[in-house]
C-alpha cells in the first residue's frame, strides 16, 4: 500500500492523543499526495485539518467524578504542607494538576487499566447497582524509568484533583515514634483534602516484617501505615509506587485493591515514544521501526536519553534531518555506549553494514529493501548485494557467545 508508512505513522498518534504528531503526520500525508498529483484527495485532507483546529482539543479530557467519590476540602495553592517536627522538612509536596500534559504512553494492557479505573471513577452508581464501590488505592510496580510517576501525575490531571507526593524514605526518622508520627500527620492532611495522595519509595517502609535485619520500631510503623492506608479508603484515592516489589510485606499488596505493573515497552509503544522523543524531528515510519529494533528492552527513560543523545549528536554533525542522518547518529550514540543487551543494537555499534546485512534477513522485521534504504540511506542494491553476504552473522554468533 502507498503511503502505508505515514498512514502508520497517523494511526498511532490518533491511538495515544498526541494531537502534534498527528497533526503533523496528516500535513506529511498531504505533501505527499501533492506530490503524486492526487490534488483532490490532498485537499481533503487540508479541509479536514482546518475543522479540527475549529474543534476540541484530543488530548484527553478531565474525568467527571461522581458525587461523594472523593471528600474533603478544596485543596488551594496556598496551602502549606505537614512538617517533621524534628527537623522542620516537608513530609510531602503539592502539585495541582494542569491540562498541558501528554499521555504516557503504555503497552496496551496497562493503557486498558488505567482507563478502566478512570471509567470506574466516573460511574459509582453502576458499580454500586451491582454492590461494589470504585477502586481506592493503586501499587504501580516496575523497574525504574518505567513511567510509574508519571502514570501517578496523569491520573491525577485525569480526575482533576491535586497530587500530594510524600517520599516513604523522607518520613523517616532517626527519633525514637517520630516516623510514626510523621506517617500520621501526612495521612491526616491528605484526608483533610479533595486529593490524590501518592506514596514515592514505598518499599522503604513497607517491608517484610519479619524480617530479622529489622528492629521493632520499623514493625510498628509499618502497622501505623497499614492501618492508616485502611482508614483512608473511605476518603480518597491512593497510589503507591516502587520499583522494588519483592520486598513488600504480603499484607500491604492486600491492602491495595489494584496492582499494576510496569515493563518495557512493547514494539508499538516503542515506536510512539521515539517519535515524541525525537520531536521535532519528524521520522519516516522506517526509522521508528528501525529504532524500535535497537531500544528493545529498555524503558521509557532510557529510550528518551538515547534519543536526546541522537538529537544532540545529528545537529553538531551537520547530516540533513532524514532517515539516514538519524541512522548515522544513532550508531555513534550505540558506539559510545559501554554495554548491550539488546544484539541489533550491539552489531550497529560496531557495524553499520552488518547491521543492514541483519535487518534485511530478519524476516520478523518486514523491512522491504526500499524501506531500508529510506531508514539508512544504501541503495537497493548494496542493500541486496549486504542481505545476500549475511555479513552480521559472525557479529550474532559473537554477540551469543560473549
Amino acid at each position: 500500500m502507498e503511503h502505508f508508512a505515514v498512514v502508520q505513522s497517523i494511526i498511532r498518534a490518533g491511538l495515544v492523543g498526541d494531537r502534534e504528531a498527528l497533526d503533523k503526520q496528516v500535513l506529511r500525508l498531504r505533501e505527499r499526495l501533492e506530490k503524486a498529483g492526487e490534488s483532490k484527495e490532498a485537499a481533503t485532507l487540508e479541509r479536514l485539518r482546518a475543522a479540527a483546529r475549529d474543534t476540541q482539543e484530543m488530548a484527553p479530557s478531565r474525568v467527571e467524578m461522581s458525587r461523594g467519590q472523593v471528600v474533603g476540602e478544596v485543596l488551594e495553592p496556598g496551602v502549606n504542607p505537614p512538617i517533621d517536627r524534628e527537623t522542620g522538612a516537608r513530609l510531602c509536596t503539592i502539585n495541582f494538576p494542569g491540562g498541558n500534559g501528554r499521555a504516557p504512553v503504555h503497552a496496551t494492557v496497562v493503557f486498558e487499566t488505567v482507563e478502566g479505573l478512570l471509567g470506574e471513577w466516573t460511574n459509582q452508581s453502576a458499580l454500586q447497582a451491582v454492590g461494589v464501590s470504585p477502586t481506592r488505592s493503586l501499587l504501580i510496580y516496575g523497574p525504574p524509568g518505567s513511567g510509574k510517576t508519571v502514570t501517578a501525575h496523569y491520573i491525577a490531571a485525569r480526575l482533576g484533583l491535586p497530587l500530594i507526593t510524600a517520599r516513604i524514605d523522607g518520613l523517616i526518622s532517626s527519633f525514637l515514634g517520630t516516623t510514626a508520627r510523621n506517617i500520621a500527620n501526612l495521612f491526616d492532611f491528605a484526608n483533610r483534602y479533595a486529593c490524590v495522595l501518592l506514596l514515592d519509595e514505598f518499599d522503604a517502609l513497607a517491608k517484610l516484617r519479619d524480617d530479622p535485619q529489622e528492629i521493632g520500631e520499623i514493625k510498628r510503623v509499618v502497622n501505623t501505615l497499614l492501618q492508616n492506608l485502611d482508614l483512608r479508603r473511605s476518603v480518597g484515592i491512593t497510589i503507591a509506587i516502587t520499583n522494588h516489589d519483592r520486598l513488600l510485606d504480603p499484607a500491604v499488596w492486600r491492602r491495595f485493591e489494584t496492582q499494576l505493573h510496569l515493563g518495557e515497552p512493547d514494539e508499538n509503544a516503542r515506536e510512539t515514544l521515539i517519535a515524541r522523543f525525537l520531536q521535532p524531528i519528524d521520522a519516516p515510519g522506517s526509522t521508528l521501526r528501525v529504532f524500535s529494533y535497537c531500544l528493545a528492552g529498555r524503558t521509557g527513560a532510557d529510550i528518551e536519553r538515547v534519543c536526546t543523545a541522537v538529537k544532540r549528536t545529528l545537529a553538531l554533525s551537520g547530516e540533513s534531518h532524514d532517515g539516514p542522518g538519524l541512522f548515522h547518529a544513532l550508531s555513534s550514540v550505540l558506539a559510545r555506549t559501554p554495554h548491550h543487551d539488546n544484539v541489533p543494537a550491539r552489531i550497529l555499534a560496531a557495524d553499520q553494514e552488518a547491521f543492514v546485512s541483519l535487518i534485511a534477513n530478519d524476516g520478523a522485521l518486514s523491512l522491504k529493501q526500499t524501506e531500508i534504504g529510506e531508514a539508512t540511506g544504501y541503495g537497493q542494491s548494496r542493500v541486496s548485494d549486504l542481505k545476500k553476504s549475511k555479513r552480521h552473522l559472525p557479529l550474532v554468533e559473537a554477540s551469543y557467545a560473549q
